[in-house]
């Protein structure tokens, strides 16, 4: 399925209780959330359970949340439906299904009424919880900074992160299985829950270019993150001048922001993403190595040949034989096709 296991979502479409007395009540929306009645603060004390470091609540229906900020961060997972968000007063976004929307600390957002079928579920998560989670993480991405801050409890540089992972579905199931123990929680619930953390992180690491950016050099950003979905939908082809003939940019400008805002040049995400396809091709085709290497961009072989095993430790052959999960014939040029 696209969302949420069938009996998951049905559970979460159930009004509860609080919903029922929100909407009986004339009491203040946030007043449920807050430790004082007048406050716009939503605070982790009256939302969490005792002794937790991460916990989960559903983003009440039928009526809209005015704008406040939070004393955690908050990660919110668009379970089914929709829902639009007022980030600091002047970002409008809207969050679709399989949507996921990083709010650090401080930063103020206010949600539109969401209807029955629109369920967002709202993990609240303390800084401390997040230090094992991004141990995890290595490389320099906007997904590492923005976790290391609100780990370290210091300013975000980015007031939102919307991922997009509709075509995920392993970091659906970690999603599903992080709300399952947190409604049921067992024994050792946190260390499972933080390694849990920790691979969801890795996987959306992996697609740092389907994140929207919400932050005051989100331009900057942006176009990094273009660039990067430009080669990943174009990797055979993709070229530096190509890309910045189309968003009209010097190629020094690219180059620069590049280097500030991914660990990779554009040439070095390239030769990643091109030997990555080629080790998927490896293993999952029946193609030979030469139509491989065409297929992936690369004209020169020996080029590609030092490459991969530069990378892999091993001849893409050796590769091939290592991790093939299937029971073909090993193809090594076009002529041994049958």
């Amino acid at each position: 399925m696209n969302q949420l296991d069938k009996e998951l979502l049905e559970y979460l479409e159930n009004v509860t209780e609080q919903e029922q007395e929100i909407l009986k009540s004339d009491r203040p929306v946030l007043s449920y959330f807050t430790k004082d009645g007048s406050s716009a603060v939503v605070d982790s004390d009256v939302v969490m359970k005792p002794m937790t470091m991460i916990d989960i609540m559903k983003q009440p229906r039928f009526v809209s949340l005015p704008e406040h900020t939070h004393n955690y961060i908050e990660l919110v997972y668009m379970c089914s439906g929709s829902t639009t968000h007022m980030i600091n007063g002047t970002t409008e976004i809207t969050i679709t299904e399989d949507d996921l929307l990083f709010l650090p600390q401080g930063t103020s957002h206010s949600v539109s009424s969401a209807g029955f079928r629109d369920i967002a579920i709202r993990f609240v998560i303390l800084p401390e919880f997040l230090q094992y989670p991004l141990s995890m993480l290595r490389e320099d991405t906007v997904l590492r900074r923005f976790i290391q801050n609100a780990a370290e409890k210091k300013p975000s540089e980015c007031d939102f992160l919307q991922f997009h992972i509709h075509d995920m579905p392993e970091a659906k199931n970690l999603l599903e299985n992080m709300i399952r123990l947190l409604l049921h929680r067992r024994r050792n619930s946190r260390q499972v829950l933080q390694a849990t953390m920790g691979v969801l992180l890795l996987a959306l690491s992996e697609r740092t270019y389907m994140i929207t950016v919400g932050s005051p050099s989100s331009y900057e950003q942006q176009v990094v993150l273009e660039a990067l979905n430009y080669i990943e939908t174009n990797y055979k082809t993709a070229t530096l001048a190509k890309f910045c003939e189309s968003c009209h940019q010097p190629d020094y400008y690219i180059s620069r922001l590049m280097k500030k805002y991914s660990p990779y040049t554009f040439s070095q995400y390239l030769q990643k993403r091109r030997l990555l396809q080629a080790a998927h091709l490896l293993t999952e085709t029946k193609e030979p190595v030469e139509n491989i290497i065409t297929d992936v961009g690369y004209e020169n072989s020996s080029h590609f040949h030092k490459l991969f095993r530069k990378t892999y430790s091993m001849t893409p052959k050796q590769y091939r034989r290592k991790y093939s999960q299937t029971d073909w014939p090993m193809f090594d040029s076009p002529h041994a096709r049958t």
